[in-house]
């Protein structure tokens, strides 16, 4: 697979009989100093918006940061739901993309049109062990994803 402004994708196995296209190249950010994963999970027979996976990454940072403010009004508005109580959740009441405490993210896409946004790590509880996501439907992030509620 191939998608224009983004270069190469190569195929292995994916879960389901499905198959996972990798970027091949790296795609990076100024906010994380490691590249940022990019996967497409597909069925047979499926296809992707790659308009839309083109977009995403020629704005990464913008996306990534959307992706982190959605966080961090969901951690504001329930801090038990990533494992912390009011007190504790104190210490990120101001909004800091360099500090918030999440890590590797990685973008997953999906022939429905959703995609995820997943920080593979992070020091909040609610990552543990698997990180924590941040859906998005087109561009724009609409769930909290706790991945430790899928394995």
């Amino acid at each position: 697979m191939f998608i224009a402004d983004v270069g190469a994708f190569a195929a292995g196995p994916g879960p389901d009989g499905q198959t996972l296209w990798s970027a091949q190249g790296p795609v990076v950010s100024a906010l994380y100093p490691n590249p940022v994963e990019v996967n497409i999970l597909l069925g047979e027979r499926e296809s992707v918006d790659e308009e839309l996976i083109a977009e995403v990454i020629r704005d990464i940072d913008g996306y990534l940061l959307s992706g982190l403010r959605f966080l961090h009004a969901a951690l504001m508005a329930d801090a038990t739901t990533f494992g912390l109580d009011a007190v504790a959740s104190e210490q990120f009441r101001e909004f800091d993309p360099s500090t918030f405490p999440v890590d590797l993210p990685q973008l997953n896409f999906y022939a429905d049109g959703e995609w995820l946004l997943r920080f593979a790590e992070g020091a909040l509880p609610i990552c543990d062990p698997y990180g924590v996501g941040v859906t998005f439907e087109a561009t724009e992030p609409v769930r909290l994803e706790d991945l430790r509620t899928y394995c």
